[in-house]
């Protein structure tokens, strides 16, 4: 990784020459072609993200520029942007990248060799195509950026939400077209934003507006920023902030998540519990497999049923099987108590003796069916 240290300090990681160099050797056609074109993509790409961090720092905005994968990513931070400074911030990307254009056209009015000429005509064609799509509103590109402005000022996050299904539904359109014209590699990119989007749009459902709150976000941040150092009690305080101010949209519930998970690792597994029942729609997989094992503590097994087939398909093990299985004998359901206790034993044997002595086992102890299972285990 390189580190360009200054005001608008620039990183660029070693995925981005790597796709550099596989789009230039694909346009280029050879070592010397592949070269000039992993040039013209780092000064395109690097012109184009100056003009990002350029009006961020006229905003007041602490910005870095950094070169990734497929790409670049211009980041800044500071006093909360109004609408009309994102746009410009946004625009004057695609701007910087026509000047390079302009330049470009204008050195080709004199005469230089031949391989300069090449070397301009190319910077040319690549900063004018390059314009034209990034202009596209379909997300990430600026285009899609700046109908995402546009819209999230006009309808809130309506809006915001709307911008990403247009996205979603533009860049599908897009990726056929070039795939039925065997531009395969733009097509292939296409269908990569198209889902993104699309999943973007899918979990947006449950967002409501302090979701797209700045102060939110950046407090978000750095709760993350404290959990990753090990800082449990700031990240604590973050998170409940976050939660309290978030009023239920999707920062809240991951923020309830973060703190049901740290009372879990901490031993206070009824917090962690109470935290969770409540927004058990909301909870990403590896919670709503500890909501089930916590709910099989608390013996709430109606809960427990729900959640036996997708959390065992998530996280498969022997203990969420006798889990299952307990919940299902408890509530009388002696097929399912009977199957779960089956596949558990697949797993390897334990103390079946031992186990249906438990009270749980009581009610189906004595049923045909319940014993049919057991049959099979001895």
């Amino acid at each position: 990784m390189i580190v360009l240290p200054g005001r608008i300090p620039v990183i660029i990681h070693p995925l981005f020459w790597l796709f550099a160099c596989i789009i230039g050797w694909i346009i280029g056609q050879s070592l010397l072609g592949m070269l000039v074109w992993v040039g013209i993509i780092f000064v395109s790409v690097l012109f184009h993200e100056f003009g990002h961090a350029l009006t961020a720092v006229i905003f007041k905005q602490k910005t870095r520029i950094q070169l990734v994968a497929l790409g670049g990513l211009t980041t800044f931070e500071g006093p909360k942007l109004k609408f009309w400074q994102q746009f410009i911030i946004t625009f004057n990307g695609p701007l910087f990248g026509f000047f390079l254009f302009l330049i470009a056209t204008a050195l080709l009015q004199f005469t230089w060799p031949v391989m300069m000429t090449k070397i301009l005509k190319m910077a040319q064609y690549a900063n004018l195509f390059w314009t034209i799509v990034n202009l596209l509103p379909v997300l990430p590109l600026d285009g899609g950026q700046l109908l995402r402005i546009i819209l999230e000022a006009s309808f809130g996050i309506q809006g915001f939400k709307a911008s990403l299904l247009i996205g979603a539904i533009l860049s599908a359109l897009f990726a056929l077209y070039f795939f039925l014209i065997r531009a395969y590699l733009a097509g292939a990119f296409f269908f990569l934003f198209a889902f993104q989007s699309f999943e973007s749009w899918r979990r947006s459902r449950f967002a409501n507006a302090s979701d797209r709150d700045e102060e939110n976000r950046q407090m978000m941040m750095r709760a993350e920023e404290a959990l990753n150092a090990g800082n449990t009690t700031e990240a604590k305080r973050l998170l409940d902030e976050v939660r309290q101010k978030a009023n239920g949209g999707m920062l809240a519930h991951a923020a309830q998540q973060y703190l049901a998970y740290l009372d879990y690792k901490e031993g206070h597994k009824k917090e962690a519990y109470e935290l969770l029942l409540p927004i058990k729609e909301h909870l990403a997989d590896d919670a709503l497999c500890m909501l089930h094992e916590l709910a099989a503590m608390e013996k709430n097994d109606s809960l427990v049923i729900e959640l036996s087939a997708k959390c065992y398909q998530i996280d498969p093990s022997q203990k969420r099987a006798i889990d299952n299985a307990r919940a299902f004998a408890r509530e009388g359901k002696a097929k399912h108590a009977g199957g779960w206790l089956q596949t558990a034993w697949h797993y390897g044997s334990f103390a079946l003796s031992q186990l249906l002595q438990e009270e749980a086992f009581k009610k189906v102890s004595n049923d045909p069916e319940f014993q049919r299972f057991l049959e099979d285990l001895k």
